[in-house]
């Protein structure tokens, strides 16, 4: 066993007595801080420009083809209740009518900007999307919806997001796990906001401080690899320029140090560990856990160690893996012990030196498990 696998019951190939309690909080407690180390390795090599998930490509032209009454009908097939949504809660601002008007003209806030036509086509993208019943469309429109309850620049993101995923601008895997972390950096830079609104830093009146998160994202985005096209939608974000001072200098620095240490890279990793566990035969062939297998079928040596141990069936991935696969992708190297072993596997022989490239199929995630599943059992016997 390594300080990531240690015995729960039994006494193991190497132990002939029953270590004291007081021995075995001290391997756990050594165990525990060599992983947040690890952690916090982590954190110090994502947390920079060089971990980024880059701009979309612009948005193909989408022309205006639905009715006022028409793109009124798409939202109130798809989002329940949207009829009452109001633009933060105000009493006859009715979020509907502001879609049928950034359907038509785009939104106001990007008029004049590089963006301009790019989010309109995205808008109407989702909104045809939905006029023609496309098959999982729904839960991209409440997302959109919801947006109209929020500001310019919540909109833009959501629709930005609905778009690119139903055109199926999928990265690659290691391009899926670079947005996944930006997400990441995404939430510690509105932790951040929070914090410095709260120590008086800075005041904003709105009940979501979106446009000092944007401040803040415009300002430090670059250094911390703030996805690219988050990093753009802020710096067009025209009430954020005005209502707040932009950082620069040391005291950008020293803000960016602090929203390093509110990265929280565990919590990271379990939603990850979370999102690829869920894969089942109705997985779209762009989500995560799809995409991550057929990275498995490409990368791993021993494929098996990503499946459950009694069955073989199911994706079974843990936390010291799921560190293991960060750290492969972004650092280029483990950080762990020597003899780390995963599962009874040396970590060190977890991943190909080289490999082929691989070649999806039609249902190239059934046959990834399948390939995952079918070298499973030799290698089973030969690492038990």
């Amino acid at each position: 066993s390594t300080w990531l696998e240690l015995p729960t019951s039994g006494p193991g190939p190497f132990v002939h007595a029953a270590p004291s309690r007081c021995a075995s909080g001290c391997v756990r407690s050594r165990m525990a801080a060599a992983f947040e180390e690890r952690l916090r390795r982590l954190t110090a090599g994502v947390l920079t420009p060089a971990v980024q998930a880059q701009e979309p490509a612009e948005a193909e032209e989408e022309p205006l083809r639905l009715s006022d009454r028409e793109i009124e009908q798409v939202f109130l097939d798809h989002v329940p209740g949207v009829r009452d949504f109001l633009f933060r809660g105000k009493p006859g601002l009715h979020s509907l009518r502001f879609m049928v008007s950034v359907y038509k003209d785009g939104l106001q806030g990007f008029r004049g900007t590089a963006l301009q036509n790019h989010l309109l086509w995205c808008m109407r993208y989702v909104v045809h999307q939905g006029h023609n019943r496309r098959p999982g469309v729904a839960p991209h429109l409440v997302e959109v919806a919801e947006a109209f309850r929020e500001c310019q620049a919540v909109q833009a993101r959501a629709i930005e997001r609905a778009a690119l995923q139903l055109r199926n601008v999928t990265p690659d895997f290691p391009g899926l796990l670079t947005r996944f972390v930006g997400e990441y950096k995404t939430l510690a830079l509105k932790m951040l906001a929070a914090e410095r609104l709260a120590q008086g830093l800075a005041t904003d009146y709105d009940p979501m401080p979106t446009h000092y998160e944007n401040r803040l994202t415009a300002d430090l985005g670059l250094a911390l690899g703030a996805n690219a096209d988050d990093v753009r939608l802020a710096a067009l974000d025209d009430h954020a320029r005005k209502r707040f001072a932009p950082l620069a200098g040391e005291a950008a620095a020293a803000a960016a140090s602090r929203c390093r240490e509110l990265f929280d890279a565990r919590a990271m990793l379990q939603a990850f560990v979370a999102e690829v566990n869920s894969f089942s035969a109705e997985s779209p062939q762009e989500s995560l856990p799809c995409v991550f297998l057929r990275w498995v079928a490409e990368h791993l040596q021993h494929r098996h160690i990503v499946l459950d141990e009694e069955t073989a069936c199911r994706t079974s991935v843990d936390m010291p893996l799921a560190l293991c696969i960060f750290e492969h992708v972004f650092l280029g190297k483990l950080g762990g012990a020597a003899d780390e072993a995963i599962r009874g596997v040396p970590a060190r022989e977890l991943f190909l030196p080289a490999h082929d490239e691989w070649v999806c199929t039609k249902d190239a995630c059934s046959e990834a498990m399948s390939d995952v599943r079918s070298t499973s059992a030799e290698s089973f016997d030969d690492h038990p």
